[in-house]
C-alpha cells in the first residue's frame, strides 16, 4: 500500500474554529496524512478527527504572538511535507521565500471588509502583493479573483455541511437568520417582518429567529426594537449559537434569510449561511449580491434588493407561491455545495495534481 502524501495546513485560527480548514482536513484524510499548525487561544480543544495538531501558544501581546507564530511556521514548513496549504495571513509570503523548494498553496477566503475605502484598498493590495510570492493560489470565488487580479488562481468554492431535517411545509413562515449582526442592517428585515405580520393578522404561527451577535450593544439594540414594536412572542435573538446546536433551528424553521448589504465590501464574498440553508432544505430570501445570484434560483429562493420594501414583497411572494417549493429538491440540488463534494472533487484532485506535476 502506497504512502499517503503529507499535507500541512497552516492557519492562525485554533483548530476547529475556522470551518473551511476544519472541513478540508476532515474530508481529505482518505487522500493525505494531515498536520494542522495553528494557535492555541485557550478555547476548548476540538476533536482532531485523526489529524495531527501542532499548537502554538497564543499568550502575550499581539506583536509577541505574531512573531512567535511566524517563527513556528518557518520551522514547521521545513518538515517533510509534500504540499503546504496556507490560509492567508499577513506576512505569509515569507514562508515560500525561506523554503523556495517546497510546494506551497496560498488559500484566499476573503478580500478586505474594512469599512474605510482607503484601508480596504490597502489591505487588498497587500494581499495581492503577497500572493505574488506563491506559484499556486486558490480563491473562494471568481468575482474575488477578478477583484484582486488573480487571473491564474484555482477556484476553491465555499461549502457547508448538509443538515438533516424533516421535509418542510410552508403553511406558515418561520424565518431563520444565522450570522453576524454587525453592519448587516437587520432592522430592514424586522421592519418588513412586522409589516407582514400585521398584514396577515398577527398570527403566532409566524416566527423569526435571529442567531448571532455583533459589536457590544448591537443585539440589545435589536432586542429593544423588537420589544418596542410588540414582537417579543414571535422574534427571538438568543445570541451566538454553537454550530453543533444549530440543527434544532434548521428543524424548526422553513425559510433562510441571507440579508447582506449590496455594496463593494461584501459583493464578492459567498455567504456561508446561504449554502447551509439550502443544504437544510430551506428556500432562501437573499439579497442580490454577485455570489448570492450565482446560487439562488426560482426553485430555491428569491433574490431581492437590500430594502425593507423588497423584503416585505419577498415574504408575500413566498406565501403566495409556497406550494412551489420542495425542501427535498432544494437539498438534493445543493449537495454540490457540500464540503465533502468540494474536497473530494476539487481540493484533493487539485493538490494531487500539484504533487505529481
Amino acid at each position: 500500500m502506497s504512502r499517503r502524501p503529507r499535507l500541512l495546513i497552516v492557519n492562525p485560527k485554533q483548530f476547529g474554529y475556522h470551518l473551511g480548514t476544519y472541513c478540508y482536513g476532515k474530508w481529505a484524510q482518505a487522500d493525505f496524512q494531515i498536520t494542522y499548525h495553528g494557535f492555541d487561544t485557550g478555547r476548548p480543544k476540538v476533536d482532531p478527527q485523526g489529524m495531527e495538531i501542532h499548537y502554538v501558544s497564543g499568550r502575550g501581546s499581539l506583536v509577541t504572538r505574531y512573531l512567535r507564530f511566524l517563527r513556528s511556521c518557518l520551522a514547521e514548513c521545513g518538515g517533510d511535507y509534500d504540499v503546504i496549504f496556507i490560509k492567508y495571513f499577513a506576512g505569509c509570503s515569507l514562508l515560500p521565500r525561506r523554503h523556495p523548494r517546497r510546494r506551497f498553496v496560498l488559500d484566499i477566503r476573503t478580500g478586505s471588509i474594512a469599512q474605510n475605502p482607503l484601508k480596504r484598498r490597502g489591505q487588498d493590495l497587500l494581499l495581492r502583493v503577497e500572493s505574488l510570492g506563491f506559484r499556486h493560489v486558490t480563491v473562494i470565488s471568481a468575482s474575488l479573483a477578478r477583484k484582486l487580479g488573480l487571473a491564474q488562481a484555482h477556484l476553491l468554492p465555499l461549502g457547508a455541511d448538509p443538515v438533516a431535517t424533516s421535509p418542510k411545509e410552508f403553511s406558515a413562515l418561520h424565518l431563520l437568520y444565522v450570522g453576524t449582526l454587525h453592519a448587516r442592517r437587520l432592522e430592514d428585515t424586522l421592519t418588513a417582518f412586522r409589516r407582514f405580520y400585521l398584514a396577515v393578522g398577527r398570527t403566532a404561527e409566524m416566527t423569526y429567529d435571529i442567531l448571532g451577535d455583533g459589536l457590544p450593544g448591537e443585539r440589545n439594540r435589536l432586542r429593544a426594537w423588537v420589544k418596542d414594536h410588540g414582537l417579543e412572542n414571535v422574534v427571538a435573538l438568543p445570541g451566538f449559537v454553537p454550530h453543533e446546536e444549530l440543527a434544532r433551528y434548521y428543524e424548526k424553521c422553513n425559510v433562510g434569510v441571507s440579508y447582506i448589504p449590496i455594496n463593494p465590501i461584501y459583493d464578492c464574498q459567498p455567504p456561508t449561511k446561504t449554502f447551509e440553508y439550502l443544504l437544510a432544505g430551506l428556500p432562501v430570501i437573499a439579497t442580490n449580491t454577485s455570489e448570492n445570484a450565482a446560487v439562488i434560483t426560482a426553485d430555491n429562493g428569491l433574490l431581492i434588493d437590500d430594502t425593507p420594501e423588497a423584503f416585505y414583497e419577498a415574504l408575500q411572494r413566498l406565501r403566495n407561491n409556497r406550494e412551489s417549493y420542495s425542501s427535498d429538491r432544494i437539498r438534493t440540488e445543493a449537495m454540490k455545495y457540500s464540503w465533502e463534494t468540494i474536497v473530494r472533487t476539487n481540493l484533493a484532485p487539485y493538490l494531487h495534481s500539484l504533487i505529481h506535476s
